[in-house]
């Protein structure tokens, strides 16, 4: 597996467990796990850059309408958070990249 993978999986799996586990720290760590795989493997697709922002913001919005399902909607609910926090991240990255690489000559 790749390292691409294998940071991705870590950010979906620490999504997960800070649903369940109160991980001090754990939007701040999902954050920076998004900006630096997208600093080791920029987006340079400005659909896919787009994509990453509609989750970023749509995703915690919709993820709030699962609250009303008993029992797992509050940590499903947390799940898509963690998953979009680190989408945020990545999507920041990946902008600041296209900015600069825009203006360098």
């Amino acid at each position: 597996m790749n390292l691409e993978k294998s940071l991705t999986a870590i950010m979906v799996l620490l999504a997960i467990i800070a649903a369940f586990i109160s991980i001090p720290y754990s939007a701040l760590i999902l954050l920076l796990l998004g900006i630096v795989l997208s600093v080791m493997t920029p987006i340079t697709e400005i659909l896919e850059r787009t994509a990453y922002l509609i989750i970023a913001v749509a995703a915690p919005n919709a993820a709030d309408n699962l609250d009303v399902i008993p029992v797992l909607g509050s940590y499903l609910n947390a799940t898509i958070d963690g998953i979009a926090i680190a989408a945020a991240g990545m999507w920041v990255a990946s902008f600041a990249i296209a900015v600069i690489n825009r203006i360098k000559p």
